[in-house]
């Protein structure tokens, strides 16, 4: 018998229909495909990362983290102090073989300049001179570079004395900074004091980026035109360091100059937009 009322029976023998399917679920047939046990949903957007799909890594600062450097005499001068006394035994012994080499490098000049006059006693005089301004400037690369390293997070070493890495740049554009400084003292020493501001990052720039001399002078004034104020008392009070530890029978030179030339590295950093190792 039908079960609704007005249905014909079916004929004998047949089969009646299957029942009927439910409707699909609103939004589209078949509904979300089945999560795996124990999983949670995907969220908007795609598995792993925010609506819009996949998120990069946010990119890692230079030296592979640290902080952000303040073009400021307070925070530089304070973390040249903090990397000296991380770094106190490192320093020292680097310290005492750049004085080393500095007065052998003093004592071979005395004992060849000769002491007539002359004009070819006068120019050998003057060569002298020169060949021992850039072997002092070779010694003082490596303090240059003990202070690049600590802001890379690495020990100073006296190995950074003999390394040979950009050290043609760097010779050059100290050749160029004491060309400088030469004529400045000529026009009555205000000159060679400014140039040698505007220039103070030069060598740095040489070493830790190989960048040629004019390249690396340019740069340097560009950098300290724009922010002379804070340039120039952050290298004054560097300045002033030196000084304190020179006067301290030339011993406190063993802190005075770590601290100093870390303050400036600083400063090169945040000129350059570069993080520091805490």
């Amino acid at each position: 018998m039908s079960d609704l009322p007005g249905t014909p029976p079916p004929p004998p023998g047949a089969t009646p229909p299957p029942p009927a399917s439910p409707p699909p679920p609103p939004g589209g047939f078949g509904g979300p495909p089945p999560m795996p046990p124990g999983g949670t949903p995907p969220p908007p957007g795609g598995f792993g990362g925010p609506p819009g799909g996949f998120t990069p890594p946010p990119a890692q600062p230079y030296g592979g983290g640290g902080e952000v450097p303040r073009l400021e005499v307070g925070p530089a001068i304070g973390y040249g102090w903090k990397k000296f006394t991380e770094n106190v035994g490192p320093f020292i012994i680097l310290m005492i073989a750049v004085f080393v080499a500095v007065i052998v490098i003093q004592v071979v000049q005395t004992v060849l300049t000769p002491s007539s006059t002359g004009f070819l006693a006068l120019f050998w005089s003057a060569l002298i001179a020169a060949v021992g301004y850039v072997a002092v400037s070779i010694v003082q690369a490596g303090v240059w570079r003990a202070g690049l390293a600590v802001t890379r997070g690495e020990a100073p070493s006296p190995e950074m004395l003999v390394k040979t890495e950009n050290i043609v740049p760097y010779i050059l554009t100290q050749i160029l900074v004491g060309i400088g400084v030469f004529i400045g003292f000529i026009l009555c020493v205000i000159p060679a004091l400014i140039w040698l501001i505007f220039v103070a990052y030069a060598p740095l720039l040489a070493l830790d980026k190989g960048l040629s001399p004019g390249e690396a002078i340019k740069t340097s004034i560009n950098w300290v035109k724009g922010k002379f104020g804070e340039v120039f008392l952050i290298l004054l009070v560097a300045y002033l360091v030196q000084l304190a530890g020179a006067c301290l029978c030339g011993v406190g030179l063993l802190v005075s100059t770590p601290v100093s030339l870390v303050a400036i590295v600083y400063s090169y950093r945040a000129l350059n937009n570069e993080t520091v190792v805490a």
